[in-house]
């Protein structure tokens, strides 16, 4: 699982050695919100409407992607607008439909040894040798390099998240994606993986990304809003996908202050229902879990059962028990280049909150 010259990282002592416990999903209270308070108790006709049609429209959507599983497929496949794209678009889904994994709370509660920390924790961390090290930088140079010219147009002006991460696809970068599966597989990532997924995994997408401290939508809250002192939640939550796991590689050393990966150890096992999960999803995915004015306006209109959000971090009051335990068990994981973190999407998690420096990771999914 860890072959020789790479080495398994392991929680903070005091995170290590929290007990097991059940994490269970904690609603926010919007009514008691001082951001969404009168807009939820007073919500306009228009917003009712708006609001409503946009959740409903998304859900729909969301349906079908998760019966297609579509973050399971590639994304040069998922781009490509050609007959012949459509054609193995349509190929890929009808494959994902017959061929269903173990359901998530099977494998989830699994406590297999091959899945290394992956099923106890949620996470898995390793770091990777000097020489991995340097051929991960030669082949994923050039498109560091374009994002980083792709950012500077951007300078002077807040970006959004989007703008900080590249996109590559198998077809264009096959190189890159060669040694990036060679790197995962030398250091056991691909067979812990495996393991915890209860059937082989691939890597699905390719994702660079640099940060800086010019980068805020991390902090910039409630943007209509005074500033005010960060939740101890900030920016936390729980991916808006099937339940895919995530490869998260360092290719930059990653202090305390450079926006280090940060994970609540143990979360993968929060006790959610499946419908509150994809009420998350569809609100993550439409828009209505921006903390913008117009976005509160019409996520404090819907009803208060669709009101409910995987990026959940920002609105988590600091009294609620779920922001305590939070607290207690998230590990910012400060670690050098060639460390690669693997972990549960659905576990709450948050990164790239640089201070200072730059960071630059390479973020791949797998399924």
């Amino acid at each position: 699982m860890d072959g020789e010259g790479y080495r398994l990282m392991e929680p903070d002592a005091a995170i290590a050695a929290l007990p097991e416990q059940t994490w269970r999903y904690d609603l926010v209270d919007y009514t008691a919100h001082d951001a969404y308070r009168d807009l939820a108790v007073r919500p306009s006709l228009a917003n009712r409407i708006g609001g409503l049609s946009i959740f409903l429209s998304s859900m729909a959507v969301l349906l079908i992607k998760r019966l297609v599983r579509y973050e399971m497929i590639p994304n040069d496949v998922r781009s490509d607008a050609t007959f012949r794209g459509c054609a193995s678009m349509v190929g890929h889904a009808l494959k994902n439909i017959v061929v269903r994994p173990p359901a998530r709370s099977a494998r989830v509660m699994r406590a297999d040894p091959g899945t290394g920390h992956l099923g106890r924790d949620g996470i898995h961390v390793v770091t990777i040798t000097p020489k991995d090290i340097a051929s991960l930088e030669e082949v994923a140079g050039p498109q560091f390099e374009v994002l980083r010219k792709r950012r500077e147009q951007g300078a002077g002006r807040k970006r959004a998240f989007e703008e900080s991460r590249g996109r590559t696809t198998r077809r264009e970068q096959q190189a890159l994606f060669d040694v990036i599966e060679r790197v995962l597989t030398d250091a056991g990532i691909m067979d812990v993986a495996s393991a915890y997924m209860q059937r082989p995994s691939k890597v699905i997408d390719v994702n660079p990304q640099i940060n800086d401290a010019s980068d805020t939508f991390w902090k910039d809250i409630f943007p209509d809003t005074p500033p005010s002192e960060l939740p101890g939640a900030a920016y936390c939550h729980r991916d808006a996908s099937g339940g895919d796991l995530k490869a998260i590689i360092y290719m930059t050393d990653v202090g305390p202050t450079n926006g280090p990966f940060s994970y609540v150890v143990g979360s993968h096992r929060m006790q959610i229902s499946t419908v509150d999960d994809l009420i998350c999803e569809a609100n993550d995915s439409n828009g209505l879990a921006g903390t913008d004015a117009v976005s509160r306006a019409r996520f404090a209109a819907l009803p208060a059962k669709f009101r409910q959000k995987g990026s959940f971090g920002n609105d988590l009051l600091p009294t609620a028990p779920l922001a305590k335990d939070i607290a207690c068990g998230l590990w910012a994981i400060a670690a050098p280049k060639g460390s690669i973190v693997l972990f549960d999407t659905k576990g709450i998690h948050r990164g790239g909150m640089v201070e200072s420096g730059e960071r630059r990771v390479i973020t791949c999914v797998i399924g």
